[in-house]
């Protein structure tokens, strides 16, 4: 018979190796990601128009933990049409 936290703790275990999987090929640069600050970095965008911008929806980005993560491609249209993106007004 199986307790329930023994259930938990291995759905834990699984949650943790593969997060290691996830953050060695972030390591390896296998997955290329950024972060809102790589695109002020990179932009006349300030990091707070960036994030404003996520959450507005006109930049797509995934949530990882308390980070957001920018595709590549996303990362070159950001930079492409920085000036519009800032001024683009949403619904």
């Amino acid at each position: 018979m199986n307790f329930p936290i023994e259930e938990i703790l291995e759905g834990q275990k699984q949650i943790n190796y593969r997060l290691q999987q996830i953050e060695t090929l972030f390591k390896q640069n296998l997955i290329k990601r950024y972060s809102p600050a790589d695109i002020s970095e990179n932009t006349p965008l300030s990091t707070q128009t960036v994030l404003a911008a996520i959450k507005d929806g006109r930049i797509k980005a995934q949530r990882f933990g308390r980070k957001y993560l920018i595709t590549a491609e996303e990362f070159d249209r950001v930079c492409q049409n920085a000036k519009s993106i800032k001024y683009q007004r949403t619904a």
